[in-house]
């Protein structure tokens, strides 16, 4: 008698357990729109886009690259306002 409700308790517990994995599982790999770049395990970059990323502060120059095809490519670097959008945001 007590082997089966042990065997009910751990099945019960196992199909609480069993949605909630698949759960954190999907929201952790991220959709990208086709042709897109991922920038950083967490930013999305549009296809064919140019953006900045990498700006140092202190001389206003920041490092550029173009999204293809989910390719990224490094870009002649931009100065200040002069800059694209910065990378995934």
């Amino acid at each position: 008698m007590r082997v089966v409700s042990v065997v009910k308790i751990v099945l019960l517990a196992a199909a609480v357990a069993l949605p909630a994995s698949f759960s954190v599982a999907s929201a952790k790999e991220i959709k990208l729109p086709p042709g897109a770049c991922l920038f950083e395990k967490k930013g999305v970059i549009a296809n064919y886009s140019v953006c900045s990323y990498a700006c140092n502060p202190a001389t206003s120059w920041c490092s550029q690259q173009l999204c293809v095809n989910g390719i990224t490519t490094p870009m002649v670097p931009c100065y200040g306002g002069f800059c694209t959008l910065k990378c995934g945001g």
